[in-house]
């Protein structure tokens, strides 16, 4: 693959300032250049500040710098620069030739599904671990959010390059697991009483989970064990039961993410991280390093010290078992131990206090503490036509991901939850995102998919000549909306590297849905304004109407069509959301022959 657009542009620039330097107007290159698209199309296609950030150290007005650097661009752009020219106090815009984005036509078809794929990167072996939902229920509307974002991420950043390990760490220890256990026994019984009146009635625990899905888990272990558990009280064994719930319930995420298309490489058990030792060797290590103090019967990590904490954080309680922050320590040390170059974790936003912690305990482990990053999830709000979404009346009700799953389908759920940054409050709203029409934008990006293929098989039924892509050929693409797809097309590559080093997957979306009104917009102003069309309508059908058309313009935009849905199948798949090659709505409008 040729280099991409950003890069040409660096290497132009680079040596437009080289050339300044020769000049004595310079006394040193910079490392990087800094480019930027322009927010104002008006302005150019790049911009970079360089000449602002040189003034001082050459002693030169800014703008003067910036005159030499675009007379030098002038020099070394030859017919694929239009234009470079400094505005305000320095700013450089550059403006390439048509010539120079019909160009990149030939390279967007030639790499197929592997446009925009990043080469793989030596030192970028990354772990998300994200999700890690507490194995006590079936995910929620709002575990969507998390695992959309995670799945989508995972899936850039592998596209870009990055070997990627998908994890989710799973709660299995503690006091929500303990409590699981005893719901589960307490409907065991309901379930046994229900059957033969003489077992004993219990009392339901005052913080149990209420939920009806512990009602069938309780079912499930009556049909399994029999009256194996049958007691005026809890067994004080109660682990086989627990070990039943948690795996019952796991049983329930894993059917859930299986038709969410959410994968993960490794689940990593709490539990697990206890018995073989792996919390009390994290607890030795600390210790040893000088980073735990034992006060008021408990153990404590030296945060405050660390890391400026406002006090330091209980590892082991008075009763001697550990805190979750201590176990937590022990699957990241354990995760450094794997070799990974950085760690990606996913949380909720209410977990804000948990990310200092973590990098004070990354510190106290000799490691530098920017190896991780976290990405925090803001809470997601449920709405039908505007209007909140009611929880469930009884206790214990809430909406699940399969509930939404099975309303709206896997599309429109994926592609609604990264409508928004993850760092915003998002409002998912369900009769927009089932609607069958074009303010549905999941419904508009995949039609607007569906409509490039369209075209194309319209146009073998009208058996248009299938002429080879050449430069020669793309450079019958010059109308301005033409051009301005093919940037758009062209930046793909540098885009999802952007947004994969942001760990932003939500530009995705962003960008799906600028391409997808940029080529509906073009689609009808091509009839209304340019009073052109991609193919003959049927009006133009008449006569020896196979003879006389232009073919060779329309084998360019049938290319330039291609090129647009390929990206869109790209960035659609990026995201976990189909594109499909057929809808209603799209075969309508091309056998009416209507925009």
């Amino acid at each position: 693959m040729s280099d991409s657009v950003r890069t040409v542009v660096r290497d132009l620039l680079r040596q437009a300032v080289v050339g300044a330097q020769a000049e004595g107007l310079l006394n040193q290159v910079p490392a990087s250049i800094p480019i930027e698209r322009p927010k104002r199309p008006e302005h150019g296609d790049y911009a970079t500040n360089v000449a602002l950030g040189l003034a001082k150290t050459a002693g030169k007005p800014p703008r003067a710098l910036g005159e030499a650097i675009a007379k030098h661009l002038r020099l070394f752009g030859g017919a694929d620069l239009a234009e470079a020219t400094v505005a305000g106090p320095g700013f450089v815009n550059l403006r390439f030739s048509d010539a120079f984005w019909q160009r990149r036509l030939l390279e967007i078809r030639k790499a197929g599904k592997a446009w925009g794929r990043g080469e793989a990167k030596p030192s970028a072996k990354l772990c998300v671990e994200y999700l890690s939902a507490n194995p006590t229920g079936p995910l929620h509307f709002a575990h969507g959010r998390h695992a959309a974002v995670g799945d989508s991420l995972t899936r850039l950043l592998r596209f870009a390059g990055y070997d990627v390990v998908r994890e989710f760490y799973l709660n299995d220890a503690g006091n929500q697991v303990a409590m699981l256990a005893l719901s589960v026994w307490t409907r065991y019984m309901e379930a046994a009483h229900a059957a033969d009146p003489k077992v004993p009635e219990v009392v339901f625990p005052e913080n149990g989970y209420r939920g009806d899905y512990i009602r069938g888990i309780g079912r499930d272990l009556l049909a399994r064990d029999g009256a194996r558990w049958v007691a005026p009280a809890p067994p004080a064994d109660i682990e086989p039961i627990k070990r039943f719930a948690i795996e019952s319930c796991l049983a329930m995420i894993r059917a859930t993410l299986g038709r969410f298309d959410v994968a993960f490489d490794v689940w990593q058990s709490e539990r697990e991280l206890h018995e073989t030792g792996e919390v009390k060797a994290t607890l030795d290590v600390l210790d040893q390093a000088g980073f735990i103090d034992r006060r008021d019967n408990a153990v404590w990590l030296r945060t405050t010290v660390l890391w400026g904490d406002e006090k330091d954080r209980v590892v082991v309680k008075s009763d001697g078992l550990p805190t979750y922050l201590l176990a937590d320590i022990a699957y990241h040390r354990k995760k450094l131990a794997r070799g990974f170059d950085s760690l990606c974790d996913i949380w909720g936003a209410d977990h804000h206090g948990h990310i200092p912690r973590m990098q004070a305990a990354l510190k106290a482990l000799g490691a530098d503490p920017g190896r991780l990053s976290v990405i925090l999830i803001q809470m997601v709000s449920l709405l039908r036509d505007g209007k909140p979404v009611a929880m469930g009346k009884r206790e214990g009700e809430f909406v699940t991901l399969d509930e939404v799953v099975d309303e709206v389908g896997r599309d429109a759920t994926r592609f609604f939850y990264l409508m928004r940054r993850h760092d915003t409050p998002l409002e998912f709203d369900l009769e927009l995102a089932k609607r069958q029409s074009l303010d549905n934008p999941v419904y508009y990006a995949q039609y607007a998919h569906a409509r490039c293929a369209s075209l194309l098989r319209r146009a073998a039924q009208l058996e248009a000549p299938q002429l080879p892509l050449t430069e020669e050929l793309a450079s019958a693409l010059t109308l301005p909306e033409e051009i301005a797809i093919l940037r758009r097309l062209a930046d793909f590559p540098d885009f999802l590297a952007d947004a994969a080093a942001a760990r932003e997957p939500h530009r995705l979306v962003q960008y799906i849905a600028e391409l997808a009104g940029e080529f509906q917009s073009y689609y009808t102003r091509l009839q209304k304004v340019h009073g052109d069309s991609i193919l003959p309508q049927r009006r133009q059908r008449v006569g020896n109407w196979h003879a006389t058309w232009d073919w060779r313009h329309t084998a360019a935009r049938l290319a330039w069509v291609e090129a647009i849905r390929q990206v869109l199948e790209i960035a659609l798949s990026l995201v976990g959301v189909s594109a499909p090659m057929e809808m209603k709505r799209a075969e309508a409008a091309e056998e009416a022959d209507e925009p």
